[in-house]
């Protein structure tokens, strides 16, 4: 399931608005370096032991090879979790014969089970059930 709501994301003291896609299929919370320059500057990452490899919407392979910490905030609510990041997410994907543009954040699943964030396919939206920081 998927729902894209824009959100507010502070790295290294900077901050901007990003739209998210929060994806129950994705195993991580995950931007492209490219990104991560154009919002927050030439902000220190971290490198992963070991690259991870993962699988973006249409089935193309991606490389995550470092992260960073963030706040998020979501609807007035601020959570506090790491970023992967990743060298190869395109912009736009091919998707069922349509040009598809990428949210510039996907939230996956483990940062929507850790702070309690459910989905309401009906409504279109989100819930925080959870105890995150309330701004």
């Amino acid at each position: 399931m998927q729902i894209v709501l824009p959100v507010i994301v502070r790295i290294s003291g900077r901050e901007a608005k990003l739209k998210a896609l929060f994806d129950t299929g994705s195993a991580f919370t995950l931007m492209s370096h490219k990104v991560l320059r154009k919002y927050f500057g030439d902000v220190e990452t971290k490198k992963l032991v070991v690259p991870r490899e993962g699988v973006l919407l249409n089935g193309q392979k991606i490389i995550i090879d470092s992260f960073v910490d963030a706040q998020i905030m979501i609807k007035n609510y601020m959570i506090e979790e790491r970023i992967y990041l990743s060298p190869n997410i395109p912009e736009e994907v091919e998707k069922e014969g349509k040009r598809v543009r990428l949210p510039q954040l996907i939230i996956g699943a483990p940062t929507m089970e850790t702070w309690d964030i459910q989905i309401d396919i009906k409504k279109g939206d989100i819930l925080i059930r959870g105890m995150p920081l309330i701004l």
